[in-house]
Protein backbone atom coordinates (compact mmCIF):
# COMPACT_ATOMS: atom_id res chain seq x y z
CA UNK A 1 0.00 0.00 0.00
CA UNK A 2 1.74 3.42 -0.88
CA UNK A 3 2.06 5.71 1.70
CA UNK A 4 -0.01 8.61 2.38
CA UNK A 5 -3.10 7.09 0.41
CA UNK A 6 -6.42 7.59 0.92
CA UNK A 7 -9.97 6.96 -0.09
CA UNK A 8 -12.87 8.72 1.03
CA UNK A 9 -16.27 9.16 0.08
CA UNK A 10 -16.83 13.31 -0.78
CA UNK A 11 -20.07 13.64 -0.29
CA UNK A 12 -21.57 14.60 -3.69
CA UNK A 13 -23.75 13.11 -6.08
CA UNK A 14 -22.64 12.17 -9.11
CA UNK A 15 -22.30 15.06 -11.19
CA UNK A 16 -25.59 14.83 -13.72
CA UNK A 17 -27.34 13.99 -10.63
CA UNK A 18 -26.20 17.32 -8.88
CA UNK A 19 -28.86 20.58 -8.76
CA UNK A 20 -26.19 23.58 -10.60
CA UNK A 21 -23.32 23.11 -12.80
CA UNK A 22 -21.59 26.00 -14.61
CA UNK A 23 -18.73 25.01 -17.49
CA UNK A 24 -16.57 26.72 -20.10
CA UNK A 25 -14.44 25.81 -23.08
CA UNK A 26 -12.29 27.91 -25.24
CA UNK A 27 -11.70 27.02 -28.78
CA UNK A 28 -8.96 26.69 -30.63
CA UNK A 29 -8.27 30.21 -32.17
CA UNK A 30 -8.39 31.71 -28.26
CA UNK A 31 -5.82 33.36 -27.31
CA UNK A 32 -5.15 31.31 -24.19
CA UNK A 33 -6.02 28.27 -25.90
CA UNK A 34 -3.26 29.29 -28.51
CA UNK A 35 -0.59 29.44 -25.54
CA UNK A 36 -1.26 26.11 -24.21
CA UNK A 37 -1.23 24.68 -27.42
CA UNK A 38 2.01 26.27 -29.41
CA UNK A 39 3.78 25.98 -25.80
CA UNK A 40 3.11 22.08 -25.64
CA UNK A 41 3.81 21.75 -29.28
CA UNK A 42 7.39 23.28 -28.73
CA UNK A 43 8.22 21.01 -26.02
CA UNK A 44 7.50 17.97 -27.61
CA UNK A 45 8.95 19.51 -30.48
CA UNK A 46 12.34 19.80 -28.64
CA UNK A 47 12.20 16.87 -26.90
CA UNK A 48 12.17 14.60 -29.81
CA UNK A 49 14.59 16.44 -31.17
CA UNK A 50 16.75 15.42 -27.98
CA UNK A 51 15.62 12.21 -28.17
CA UNK A 52 16.63 11.48 -31.92
CA UNK A 53 19.77 13.42 -31.26
CA UNK A 54 20.60 12.88 -28.11
CA UNK A 55 18.98 9.93 -26.82
CA UNK A 56 17.78 11.68 -23.89
CA UNK A 57 15.12 14.36 -23.18
CA UNK A 58 16.64 17.57 -22.03
CA UNK A 59 15.68 20.35 -19.28
CA UNK A 60 13.34 23.00 -20.92
CA UNK A 61 10.46 25.04 -19.76
CA UNK A 62 8.46 26.90 -21.70
CA UNK A 63 5.24 26.95 -19.50
CA UNK A 64 5.18 30.74 -19.28
CA UNK A 65 4.64 31.79 -23.11
CA UNK A 66 2.53 34.63 -23.90
CA UNK A 67 0.89 36.26 -26.68
CA UNK A 68 -0.08 40.03 -26.95
CA UNK A 69 -2.84 40.60 -29.63
CA UNK A 70 -1.89 42.78 -33.05
CA UNK A 71 -4.69 45.26 -34.42
CA UNK A 72 -6.95 44.91 -37.45
CA UNK A 73 -9.39 46.61 -39.67
CA UNK A 74 -12.75 44.85 -40.48
CA UNK A 75 -15.92 45.89 -42.91
CA UNK A 76 -18.36 43.86 -44.34
CA UNK A 77 -16.48 41.35 -47.16
CA UNK A 78 -12.87 42.62 -46.21
CA UNK A 79 -10.52 42.50 -43.39
CA UNK A 80 -6.79 43.25 -42.77
CA UNK A 81 -4.22 43.31 -40.23
CA UNK A 82 -2.36 45.93 -39.55
CA UNK A 83 -0.15 45.10 -36.58
CA UNK A 84 1.64 42.21 -35.72
CA UNK A 85 0.49 39.38 -33.37
CA UNK A 86 3.74 39.37 -30.94
CA UNK A 87 4.36 35.54 -29.51
CA UNK A 88 6.38 36.58 -26.34
CA UNK A 89 8.52 33.28 -25.95
CA UNK A 90 9.64 32.91 -21.66
CA UNK A 91 11.08 30.21 -20.63
CA UNK A 92 15.01 28.16 -20.78
CA UNK A 93 16.14 25.61 -22.91
CA UNK A 94 18.97 23.72 -22.64
CA UNK A 95 21.51 25.03 -25.05
CA UNK A 96 24.68 23.33 -25.52
CA UNK A 97 25.10 19.62 -25.65
CA UNK A 98 28.78 18.50 -25.39
CA UNK A 99 30.03 21.48 -27.40
CA UNK A 100 27.59 21.73 -29.67
CA UNK A 101 24.64 24.39 -29.78
CA UNK A 102 21.45 23.43 -29.96
CA UNK A 103 19.44 25.97 -32.18
CA UNK A 104 16.02 25.51 -30.14
CA UNK A 105 14.72 29.33 -32.05
CA UNK A 106 14.85 26.76 -35.38
CA UNK A 107 12.69 24.56 -33.41
CA UNK A 108 10.01 27.05 -31.85
CA UNK A 109 9.95 29.07 -35.27
CA UNK A 110 8.74 26.24 -37.08
CA UNK A 111 6.20 25.23 -34.47
CA UNK A 112 4.51 28.42 -34.11
CA UNK A 113 4.60 29.24 -37.47
CA UNK A 114 2.74 25.75 -38.39
CA UNK A 115 0.56 26.27 -35.56
CA UNK A 116 -0.02 29.74 -36.72
CA UNK A 117 -1.18 28.67 -40.41
CA UNK A 118 -3.03 25.77 -39.55
CA UNK A 119 -5.48 27.70 -37.17
CA UNK A 120 -5.79 31.13 -39.24
CA UNK A 121 -5.18 30.30 -42.92
CA UNK A 122 -5.28 33.61 -43.70
CA UNK A 123 -2.78 35.09 -41.82
CA UNK A 124 0.48 35.94 -43.35
CA UNK A 125 2.46 34.34 -40.26
CA UNK A 126 5.85 35.83 -42.19
CA UNK A 127 4.49 39.81 -42.20
CA UNK A 128 2.10 39.64 -39.39
CA UNK A 129 3.57 37.17 -36.65
CA UNK A 130 6.58 38.19 -34.78
CA UNK A 131 8.07 35.95 -31.78
CA UNK A 132 9.89 37.90 -29.09
CA UNK A 133 12.40 35.24 -27.50
CA UNK A 134 12.68 36.16 -24.15
CA UNK A 135 14.31 32.62 -22.73
CA UNK A 136 17.47 33.04 -20.10
CA UNK A 137 19.76 30.00 -18.78
CA UNK A 138 19.99 31.13 -15.00
CA UNK A 139 19.83 27.85 -12.83
CA UNK A 140 16.85 28.76 -10.49
CA UNK A 141 17.97 28.93 -6.53
CA UNK A 142 19.60 26.16 -4.68
CA UNK A 143 23.26 26.72 -6.06
CA UNK A 144 25.47 28.21 -3.30
CA UNK A 145 29.31 29.35 -4.24
CA UNK A 146 32.43 28.97 -2.19
CA UNK A 147 34.26 32.42 -1.86
CA UNK A 148 36.71 31.15 -4.46
CA UNK A 149 34.00 31.57 -6.77
CA UNK A 150 33.76 27.36 -7.19
CA UNK A 151 30.70 25.25 -5.97
CA UNK A 152 29.46 21.39 -6.03
CA UNK A 153 26.51 21.61 -7.17
CA UNK A 154 26.21 20.67 -10.48
CA UNK A 155 23.22 22.87 -11.20
CA UNK A 156 25.58 25.81 -11.89
CA UNK A 157 25.05 24.29 -15.32
CA UNK A 158 21.65 23.61 -15.40
CA UNK A 159 21.09 24.51 -19.36
CA UNK A 160 24.21 23.01 -20.74
CA UNK A 161 25.67 19.42 -21.03
CA UNK A 162 29.03 19.86 -20.54
CA UNK A 163 30.30 16.37 -20.17
CA UNK A 164 28.80 12.81 -19.91
CA UNK A 165 28.67 12.82 -16.26
CA UNK A 166 25.95 15.79 -16.29
CA UNK A 167 23.99 14.10 -18.41
CA UNK A 168 22.57 11.93 -15.91
CA UNK A 169 21.08 14.88 -14.25
CA UNK A 170 18.55 16.04 -17.06
CA UNK A 171 16.50 13.13 -15.33
CA UNK A 172 16.21 15.09 -12.16
CA UNK A 173 16.89 11.41 -10.69
CA UNK A 174 12.89 10.87 -11.05
CA UNK A 175 12.35 13.44 -8.44
CA UNK A 176 9.47 15.86 -8.09
CA UNK A 177 10.65 18.94 -9.59
CA UNK A 178 7.87 21.12 -7.22
CA UNK A 179 5.13 21.10 -4.48
CA UNK A 180 1.89 21.45 -6.03
CA UNK A 181 -1.10 19.45 -6.31
CA UNK A 182 -3.08 18.83 -9.34
CA UNK A 183 -6.82 17.35 -9.61
CA UNK A 184 -8.37 14.91 -12.15
CA UNK A 185 -11.92 13.55 -12.44
CA UNK A 186 -13.48 11.20 -14.49
CA UNK A 187 -16.44 11.23 -16.35
CA UNK A 188 -17.27 14.52 -17.85
CA UNK A 189 -20.19 15.33 -17.31
CA UNK A 190 -23.22 15.73 -20.32
CA UNK A 191 -23.27 19.33 -19.73
CA UNK A 192 -19.04 19.31 -20.04
CA UNK A 193 -19.47 16.64 -23.03
CA UNK A 194 -22.04 19.39 -24.71
CA UNK A 195 -19.65 22.55 -24.86
CA UNK A 196 -16.98 20.37 -25.96
CA UNK A 197 -18.94 18.76 -28.75
CA UNK A 198 -20.22 23.17 -29.67
CA UNK A 199 -16.75 23.85 -30.18
CA UNK A 200 -15.49 20.75 -31.67
CA UNK A 201 -17.98 21.00 -34.40
CA UNK A 202 -17.61 24.67 -35.38
CA UNK A 203 -14.15 24.69 -34.93
CA UNK A 204 -13.80 21.40 -36.85
CA UNK A 205 -11.83 20.98 -40.20
CA UNK A 206 -15.09 19.26 -41.77
CA UNK A 207 -16.86 21.82 -40.43
CA UNK A 208 -15.01 24.85 -41.74
CA UNK A 209 -15.00 23.30 -45.35
CA UNK A 210 -18.38 24.41 -45.94
CA UNK A 211 -18.78 27.10 -43.34
CA UNK A 212 -15.50 29.28 -44.18
CA UNK A 213 -17.28 32.02 -42.49
CA UNK A 214 -16.82 30.73 -39.20
CA UNK A 215 -13.92 31.92 -36.70
CA UNK A 216 -11.96 29.25 -34.81
CA UNK A 217 -12.02 31.81 -31.58
CA UNK A 218 -15.09 30.30 -30.39
CA UNK A 219 -15.66 30.50 -26.51
CA UNK A 220 -18.44 28.50 -25.24
CA UNK A 221 -20.22 29.01 -21.23
CA UNK A 222 -22.75 26.51 -20.31
CA UNK A 223 -25.12 26.32 -17.27
CA UNK A 224 -27.19 23.63 -16.07
CA UNK A 225 -29.85 24.06 -13.75
CA UNK A 226 -31.58 20.27 -12.90
CA UNK A 227 -32.27 19.15 -16.52
CA UNK A 228 -32.73 23.01 -18.13
CA UNK A 229 -29.41 23.68 -20.06
CA UNK A 230 -28.35 27.38 -21.36
CA UNK A 231 -25.21 27.49 -23.82
CA UNK A 232 -23.69 30.96 -24.45
CA UNK A 233 -21.62 31.11 -27.63
CA UNK A 234 -19.09 33.70 -28.68
CA UNK A 235 -18.78 33.07 -32.71
CA UNK A 236 -16.18 35.10 -34.75
CA UNK A 237 -17.19 36.12 -38.28
CA UNK A 238 -14.51 36.26 -40.26
CA UNK A 239 -14.91 39.33 -42.84
CA UNK A 240 -13.83 38.34 -46.13
CA UNK A 241 -16.60 35.21 -46.43
CA UNK A 242 -19.40 37.93 -44.76
CA UNK A 243 -20.79 39.60 -47.40
CA UNK A 244 -23.07 42.56 -45.30
CA UNK A 245 -25.57 42.26 -41.87
CA UNK A 246 -27.82 40.60 -43.49
CA UNK A 247 -25.63 37.51 -43.76
CA UNK A 248 -24.23 37.38 -40.77
CA UNK A 249 -28.07 37.42 -38.93
CA UNK A 250 -28.89 34.35 -41.32
CA UNK A 251 -26.45 32.62 -40.31
CA UNK A 252 -25.76 32.95 -36.39
CA UNK A 253 -29.88 31.42 -36.56
CA UNK A 254 -28.62 28.48 -38.99
CA UNK A 255 -26.11 27.93 -36.54
CA UNK A 256 -27.86 28.46 -33.22
CA UNK A 257 -30.58 25.96 -34.86
CA UNK A 258 -27.80 23.26 -35.96
CA UNK A 259 -26.10 23.14 -32.45
CA UNK A 260 -30.04 23.05 -30.80
CA UNK A 261 -30.50 20.04 -33.43
CA UNK A 262 -27.70 18.76 -32.73
CA UNK A 263 -27.30 18.24 -29.01
CA UNK A 264 -30.84 17.53 -28.35
CA UNK A 265 -30.36 14.46 -30.55
CA UNK A 266 -27.19 13.51 -28.57
CA UNK A 267 -28.82 14.92 -25.25
CA UNK A 268 -32.40 14.13 -25.76
CA UNK A 269 -33.42 14.33 -21.76
CA UNK A 270 -32.41 17.95 -21.11
CA UNK A 271 -34.15 21.24 -22.15
CA UNK A 272 -31.64 23.20 -24.29
CA UNK A 273 -31.52 27.15 -24.89
CA UNK A 274 -28.77 28.57 -27.13
CA UNK A 275 -27.58 32.09 -27.04
CA UNK A 276 -25.27 33.70 -29.22
CA UNK A 277 -22.70 36.79 -29.75
CA UNK A 278 -24.65 38.61 -27.02
CA UNK A 279 -22.36 41.77 -27.19
CA UNK A 280 -23.93 42.94 -31.17
CA UNK A 281 -25.43 45.69 -31.75
CA UNK A 282 -26.30 46.24 -34.96
CA UNK A 283 -27.21 49.93 -34.45
CA UNK A 284 -23.66 50.79 -33.14
CA UNK A 285 -21.84 48.73 -35.58
CA UNK A 286 -20.85 46.65 -33.20
CA UNK A 287 -20.58 42.59 -33.98
CA UNK A 288 -17.91 40.43 -33.82
CA UNK A 289 -16.45 40.33 -37.44
CA UNK A 290 -13.03 39.58 -37.91
CA UNK A 291 -10.45 39.62 -40.29
CA UNK A 292 -8.53 35.94 -39.69
CA UNK A 293 -11.41 34.94 -36.84
CA UNK A 294 -10.18 35.45 -33.75
CA UNK A 295 -9.92 38.69 -31.11
CA UNK A 296 -5.97 37.82 -30.44
CA UNK A 297 -6.17 39.82 -34.37
CA UNK A 298 -6.95 42.68 -32.64
CA UNK A 299 -5.85 43.27 -28.95
CA UNK A 300 -6.67 40.45 -26.57
CA UNK A 301 -3.62 38.94 -24.65
CA UNK A 302 -3.45 35.28 -23.74
CA UNK A 303 -1.21 32.98 -21.79
CA UNK A 304 -0.41 29.38 -20.54
CA UNK A 305 -2.57 28.00 -18.16
CA UNK A 306 -5.50 30.23 -18.47
CA UNK A 307 -7.02 28.13 -20.98
CA UNK A 308 -9.46 24.58 -20.25
CA UNK A 309 -8.05 22.21 -18.05
CA UNK A 310 -6.27 18.91 -19.39
CA UNK A 311 -9.91 16.94 -20.49
CA UNK A 312 -10.59 19.97 -22.05
CA UNK A 313 -13.14 22.29 -20.43
CA UNK A 314 -12.75 24.92 -17.41
CA UNK A 315 -15.43 23.09 -14.57
CA UNK A 316 -15.95 25.78 -12.13
CA UNK A 317 -18.33 23.87 -10.05
CA UNK A 318 -15.70 20.60 -9.46
CA UNK A 319 -12.17 20.86 -7.93
CA UNK A 320 -9.90 21.93 -10.54
CA UNK A 321 -6.24 22.69 -10.47
CA UNK A 322 -4.33 25.56 -11.00
CA UNK A 323 -1.81 23.56 -12.47
CA UNK A 324 -0.36 24.60 -16.16
CA UNK A 325 0.84 21.75 -17.65
CA UNK A 326 1.61 23.22 -21.15
CA UNK A 327 5.16 23.27 -22.14
CA UNK A 328 6.61 21.85 -18.72
CA UNK A 329 8.82 19.38 -18.92
CA UNK A 330 7.61 16.02 -19.27
CA UNK A 331 10.11 13.95 -17.32
CA UNK A 332 9.98 15.03 -13.90
CA UNK A 333 7.78 18.48 -13.43
CA UNK A 334 4.99 17.23 -11.55
CA UNK A 335 2.43 19.65 -12.57
CA UNK A 336 2.51 18.04 -16.03
CA UNK A 337 2.86 14.27 -15.08
CA UNK A 338 0.75 14.19 -12.26
CA UNK A 339 -2.15 15.83 -14.52
CA UNK A 340 -1.85 13.41 -17.01
CA UNK A 341 -1.20 10.20 -14.44
CA UNK A 342 -4.10 11.63 -12.51
CA UNK A 343 -6.48 11.44 -15.32
CA UNK A 344 -5.52 8.28 -16.15
CA UNK A 345 -5.84 6.82 -12.86
CA UNK A 346 -9.50 8.54 -12.32
CA UNK A 347 -10.58 6.95 -15.85
CA UNK A 348 -9.58 3.73 -14.99
CA UNK A 349 -10.81 3.51 -12.18
CA UNK A 350 -14.67 4.44 -13.40
CA UNK A 351 -13.95 1.87 -16.73
CA UNK A 352 -12.87 -0.94 -14.25
CA UNK A 353 -14.99 -0.02 -10.72
CA UNK A 354 -17.80 2.00 -12.06
CA UNK A 355 -17.23 4.64 -9.83
CA UNK A 356 -16.87 8.29 -10.04
CA UNK A 357 -14.02 9.95 -8.73
CA UNK A 358 -11.87 12.65 -8.71
CA UNK A 359 -8.36 11.72 -7.53
CA UNK A 360 -5.79 14.34 -6.01
CA UNK A 361 -1.89 14.28 -6.34
CA UNK A 362 0.35 16.12 -4.27
CA UNK A 363 4.32 16.03 -5.11
CA UNK A 364 6.82 17.43 -2.60
CA UNK A 365 9.43 18.39 -4.09
CA UNK A 366 12.72 16.21 -4.40
CA UNK A 367 10.23 13.14 -3.67
CA UNK A 368 10.34 10.30 -5.86
CA UNK A 369 7.70 10.60 -8.06
CA UNK A 370 6.86 7.33 -7.35
CA UNK A 371 5.79 7.96 -3.81
CA UNK A 372 3.75 11.43 -3.90
CA UNK A 373 2.83 13.22 -0.66
CA UNK A 374 -0.20 12.66 -0.64
CA UNK A 375 -2.78 10.54 -2.81
CA UNK A 376 -6.32 10.99 -2.07
CA UNK A 377 -9.22 9.50 -4.26
CA UNK A 378 -12.81 11.34 -3.65
CA UNK A 379 -15.44 9.06 -4.37
CA UNK A 380 -18.29 11.29 -5.50
CA UNK A 381 -21.93 10.03 -5.51
CA UNK A 382 -20.95 6.53 -3.43
CA UNK A 383 -23.17 5.12 -1.30
CA UNK A 384 -21.27 1.54 -0.16
CA UNK A 385 -19.00 1.16 2.98
CA UNK A 386 -15.22 1.47 1.15
CA UNK A 387 -13.72 -1.89 2.43
CA UNK A 388 -10.59 -2.89 2.19
CA UNK A 389 -10.98 -4.69 -0.87
CA UNK A 390 -12.05 -1.24 -2.80
CA UNK A 391 -9.33 0.33 -0.93
CA UNK A 392 -6.51 -2.18 -2.25
CA UNK A 393 -8.27 -2.43 -5.63
CA UNK A 394 -7.78 1.66 -6.04
CA UNK A 395 -4.40 1.41 -4.47
CA UNK A 396 -2.90 -1.01 -7.06
CA UNK A 397 -4.34 0.99 -10.19
CA UNK A 398 -2.67 4.21 -8.49
CA UNK A 399 0.72 2.24 -8.00
CA UNK A 400 0.34 0.67 -11.62
CA UNK A 401 0.54 4.04 -13.54
CA UNK A 402 2.83 6.02 -10.81
CA UNK A 403 5.70 3.34 -11.62
CA UNK A 404 4.91 4.05 -15.36
CA UNK A 405 5.57 7.48 -15.10
CA UNK A 406 8.48 7.34 -17.75
CA UNK A 407 6.85 5.39 -20.44
CA UNK A 408 3.71 7.90 -19.89
CA UNK A 409 6.69 10.58 -20.32
CA UNK A 410 7.47 9.45 -23.72
CA UNK A 411 3.98 9.25 -24.58
CA UNK A 412 3.76 12.69 -23.79
CA UNK A 413 7.36 13.62 -25.83
CA UNK A 414 6.22 11.82 -28.81
CA UNK A 415 2.54 13.54 -28.47
CA UNK A 416 0.89 10.25 -28.16
CA UNK A 417 -1.00 11.63 -25.27
CA UNK A 418 -1.99 16.10 -25.49
CA UNK A 419 -2.56 17.83 -22.70
CA UNK A 420 -4.72 20.83 -24.89
CA UNK A 421 -7.32 18.99 -26.43
CA UNK A 422 -10.40 17.79 -25.07
CA UNK A 423 -11.06 14.45 -23.97
CA UNK A 424 -14.12 13.24 -25.80
CA UNK A 425 -15.53 9.73 -27.82
CA UNK A 426 -13.62 11.10 -30.67
CA UNK A 427 -16.16 8.71 -33.11
CA UNK A 428 -19.52 10.44 -31.76
CA UNK A 429 -17.28 13.65 -32.59
CA UNK A 430 -17.03 12.64 -35.89
CA UNK A 431 -20.57 11.39 -36.75
CA UNK A 432 -22.12 14.63 -35.25
CA UNK A 433 -19.86 16.55 -37.69
CA UNK A 434 -20.49 14.77 -40.62
CA UNK A 435 -24.07 14.53 -40.05
CA UNK A 436 -23.65 18.46 -39.47
CA UNK A 437 -21.50 19.39 -42.42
Amino acid sequence: MLNNFIVFKSGKPKINDSEYEVVERKGIGHPDNLCDAIAEKISVAYSTYCLDKYGVILRHMVDKVAVLGGSSKVSFGQGEMTSPIRILLNGRFTHSFLGEEIDYMKIVNSVVKNHFKNIFPLLDTDKWLKIVDNTHFSQGPGVVYNKDGTTKNERSQFFLVSDEKSIKHHSNGFRSNDTSTTVSYFPLSDLENMVIISEGLLDSTEFKKSHQYVGTDIKVMGKRVGKNIELTLCIPFIAEYTPDQDFYIQKLDELKELLINTLKKEFPIYSINIILNTRDNFENQDVYLTAIGSAVESGDEGAVGRGNRSNGVIPFTRNMSSEAPCGKNPVYHTGKIFTVIGDIIAEEIFTTLGIECTVYLTSQMGRDMNDPWQVAIALDGYQKEINEELRTGINNIVEENLIKHSEITNKIASGEITIYEPKINLSVLREVMSSAA
